[in-house]
């Protein structure tokens, strides 16, 4: 008899699983980078670049802003809740409100201004841009921009950032 009712019990959670509203919608695409994308997640299938001679963009929160050319990117961040490494003695400038590759390195940035407010499109989440070998992606966690031929870039976001 108890068996029975497991069996009855069983049968009424599975029934109650197979609505319509699952069948209706489809599953989401895997071709589009992970929300781990940058941060030791799966490596995603990278998305077609949309190629450029050089950019001014944001991302879709407006919290980070990049100036992209052939051979450099600079973002810098208006909202983090990490900080930057200790400023290093040849920087006089402000430290750390940003990332960037330049000559295949990435680095924080050393600046007097900054890049915010400049900014002509919004690089929409699963979508990225290139000019020349330097190659930014933007996910729901964060951009991640990188020298192709170095293999050398910087995933940033609000809650961490990562050098590589």
């Amino acid at each position: 008899m108890t068996r029975g009712i497991l069996m009855l019990a069983l049968l009424g959670v599975l029934a109650g699983c197979s609505g319509t509203e699952d069948r209706a919608t489809p599953a989401p695409s895997t071709a589009v980078p992970s929300a781990k994308a940058g941060f030791g997640g799966p490596t995603p299938t990278p998305v077609p670049a949309t190629e450029v001679e050089e950019s001014r963009f944001r991302t879709p929160t407006q919290n980070i802003a990049c100036v992209l050319t052939d051979s450099e990117v600079r973002c810098d961040i208006v909202r983090k809740k990490w900080s930057a490494p200790s400023k290093p003695s040849d920087c006089s400038l402000d430290w750390g409100n940003g990332m960037a590759v330049s000559d295949g390195k990435a680095t924080f940035t050393c600046a007097g201004d900054t890049v915010v407010g400049t900014s002509t499109s919004t690089l929409k989440y699963g979508r990225a841009v290139r000019s020349g070998t330097v190659r930014c992606d933007s996910v729901h966690t964060g951009l991640t921009c990188k020298d192709e031929e170095t293999g050398h870039g910087f995933t940033l976001a609000s809650g961490k950032y990562e050098l590589f």
